[in-house]
């Protein structure tokens, strides 16, 4: 809770949830008659918010624990057959396991108990018997977030969901909504103001407005794609929008001025708004978002940006049945396989389709990213005369 990249997090998500900083709930509010209660729908719409999000929580929380659930029992399984060959071959003694253990039907409690006991009888071996632990913790622990969120551990977990075609169709569906609402409250706040200075046709606008973000956002198709994801992500989301809602605070609470403001709203809404709206314009607020802003861009100094990349040349091949499967090998110091440390003038930009990016002999030592992360997965390894399928 210390850490200033949570608060910056969780200002991100207030900003996209209310789109504060977009200006799509100004340029709605604008079709709104004068003498509408907008004190009502400001607080109607932040309950909604945060109800929403608590029940997003839940959603999102209840589904990564059954995939990690449905995982760790997976791996239960699996490591559970490799005792039974080991006992059979006489590498562990029969003696050790407890006589009440089933490994037909062995629980995470016997299996956690027969890990412990094998590892204390086999101390200097335990290591070559290749067991898991298999503790939910650590796939818990697992943080997915971003991109990978949406399109990897989610649809991993209903791929074990009953009828699930079902529900990964109703899933995606609900993708695609979510996103058209989001940009239908981006655009509007783009076309308004300009319709309402240039009287230019509203339509035609809409529609050069759309085909440009479109244009804009092949780059994120490509297969250097989830770069500028990541990239747009760690960038756009965070301080261009505290500075944007810190310059309408300030236009609205000093430059215009909070006293004739107030008095505004008590004209439209026929009584005087409470004092606590005064005091957290004119003085907390402002207060609050400039040193959200001062801490990101500190942080941002401190951490360069990185990311993670799948690189060729690390990469074992082995011809199996005709298909190629790569194999990561074990990499240390300068062979790891990662770009990091580096501002964006160090770093060769991605040209779209075949780069691989590598790290540098003489780079520095590991960092993360200005959120705290690095981007969602990696990028594919070419590999020539091999088509991606194969990979």
């Amino acid at each position: 809770m210390l850490e200033p990249k949570v608060w910056r997090e969780a200002a991100a998500q207030v900003f996209f949830a209310l789109g504060l900083g977009f200006g799509g709930v100004i340029a709605f509010s604008s079709y709104n008659k004068r003498d509408n209660n907008c004190h009502f729908d400001a607080v109607l719409v932040s309950f909604i918010n945060f109800f929403t999000s608590i029940l997003a929580t839940l959603v999102v929380f209840a589904v990564l624990g059954f995939k990690a659930n449905v995982i760790n029992e997976k791996c239960i399984a699996e490591n559970s057959e490799v005792i039974i060959k080991l006992v059979k071959m006489g590498n562990i003694s029969q003696d050790i396991i407890p006589r009440h253990v089933n490994f037909s039907a062995i629980t995470a409690e016997d299996y956690n108990l027969v890990y412990d006991i094998i590892q204390k009888v086999k101390e200097e071996e335990f290591p070559a018997l290749h067991l898991n632990s298999c503790q939910i913790e650590d796939e818990l622990n697992k943080a997915v977030q971003g991109t990978g969120l949406a399109f990897i551990a989610f649809t991993e977990a209903m791929t074990h969901f009953p009828a699930s075609p079902f529900w990964s169709v109703m899933f995606f569906l609900m993708l695609v909504n979510l996103g058209l609402g989001s940009m239908f409250g981006t655009i509007e706040g783009i076309i308004t103001p300009i319709v309402d200075t240039f009287k230019v046709r509203k339509e035609i606008l809409t529609v050069i407005c759309c085909l440009l973000a479109f244009c804009i956002g092949l780059i994120f198709v490509q297969r250097s794609g989830n770069y500028f994801v990541t990239m747009f992500d760690d960038y756009s989301a965070t301080v261009p929008l505290l500075i944007v809602v810190i310059l309408e605070n300030i236009a609205v609470s000093f430059v215009y001025g909070i006293d004739k403001f107030m008095e505004d709203l008590k004209d439209m809404l026929g009584f005087a708004p409470n004092r606590y709206y005064y005091y957290m314009w004119k003085y907390i607020s402002p207060l609050m978002l400039l040193s959200l802003l001062i801490a990101s861009i500190v942080n941002m100094g401190l951490s360069p940006p990185g990311y993670n990349a799948w690189i060729e040349d690390k990469v074992k091949y082995k011809i199996r049945k005709g298909r190629a499967l790569k194999e990561p090998v074990n990499l240390e110091g300068d062979d790891a396989s990662l770009i990091h440390g580096k501002t964006s003038s160090e770093m060769s930009s991605p040209n779209f389709g075949k780069n691989i990016y590598r790290k540098q002999s003489g780079s520095p030592t590991l960092d993360t990213a200005p959120n705290g992360r690095y981007g969602i997965g990696y990028l594919m390894a070419d590999m020539p005369d091999m088509p991606e399928s194969d990979l």
